[in-house]
């Protein structure tokens, strides 16, 4: 069952959403004895000393291994057993059975946002009259800041405006391409999780974990050691981000992908909904990963985002 489909939304309107789990009840809180956290407040020891490049990053062409083995879906069943809630870790076999299978996957190359579309420039396409505005109420200071990615959006939404700012959304291989590399790392930044590098939730009851630092969604680069060796920010965590593939499975078996060899994926092109990769504020380390995948069905969230890319001519 995916994660999304446990979560309990009570109202857009809160800072956070409540879990349903079996057995009944509400979970202790994971967190009492902590400070109580803010929406804003930066990791400790983490100062920001200039604002994260921005513009787009050229993706060099390349092989890499894309999706999950058998071993690395074990590893993130591990994660997912150290959370709160990890009664629930069960449950979400079929999630990750839906990054497999491991296959070679060959893209040309490509040009990829730095930091996921910011309030600031979304705004500008709404100004222009190209956009239709977020759905957070504005002035919202949870969602509406220029600094933060604009979050709120439809899948429609973000490809209208990648195509606006001279570019498109990224396809899944792209994506995933982007936070792993040529050497298919586990991570944007490596291969062993760090919790400092990312903003990111948990597995619990509340599922905004404020201990990396923020409660809510962050400002775009707000965690530059956790970037890829390219100087792409927040590819783990933050908000989860659009892309361009509908997601499918590869057959009946549950995998998400055929263990072939492809060039230039493109995706299903029609059959679901589309796919978001990339975590957010309201999910675990297991989460984190760069060969998470999901599907949502909601229109619009407040933690899906966006970034752009675009062909190199």
């Amino acid at each position: 069952m995916p994660l999304r489909a446990l979560l309990v939304v009570a109202s857009l309107g809160l800072a956070t959403t409540s879990l349903a789990w079996a057995g009944g009840g509400r979970a202790r809180d994971a967190w009492r004895g902590l400070p109580a956290p803010t929406d804003t407040a930066q990791a400790s020891g983490r100062v920001a000393l200039r604002a994260p490049q921005s513009g787009r990053v050229r993706m060099p062409p390349g092989t890499f291994v894309m999706g999950s083995t058998s071993i690395d879906v074990v590893r993130a069943t591990g994660l997912c057993r150290k959370e709160f809630l990890h009664v629930l870790c069960d449950r979400y076999a079929t999630q990750f059975r839906a990054q497999m299978l491991a296959h070679d996957v060959t893209l040309d190359s490509f040009l990829i946002d730095r930091t996921e579309v910011t309030v600031r420039d979304y705004g500008r396409c709404v100004a222009a009259g190209a956009c239709t505005a977020a759905g957070y109420p504005p002035g919202d200071a949870r969602f509406d800041r220029p600094e933060l990615p604009v979050t709120h959006v439809r899948w429609e939404d973000s490809e209208r405006y990648c195509a606006w700012a001279g570019g498109r959304l990224p396809t899944e291989a792209e994506w995933e391409y982007a936070a792993r590399g040529p050497t298919s790392r586990e991570y944007p930044w490596g291969n062993l999780y760090n919790s400092r590098l990312c903003n990111h939730g948990s597995l619990a009851e509340e599922e905004t974990d404020a201990t990396d630092g923020f409660a809510l969604v962050a400002p775009v680069g707000s965690f530059p050691d956790g970037a890829t060796p390219l100087g792409v920010y927040d590819l783990a965590g933050n908000v989860s981000e659009w892309v361009a593939d509908v997601f499918f499975m590869a057959d009946e078996t549950g995998f998400g992908y055929s263990a072939k060899p492809v060039r230039n994926p493109k995706g299903a092109p029609s059959g679901g909904f589309h796919v978001i990769r990339g975590g957010s504020y309201q999910l675990g380390a297991a989460w984190m990963r760069a060969a998470w995948r999901d599907e949502i069905a909601v229109q619009s969230a407040p933690d899906v985002g966006f970034r752009c890319a675009a062909d190199i001519d």
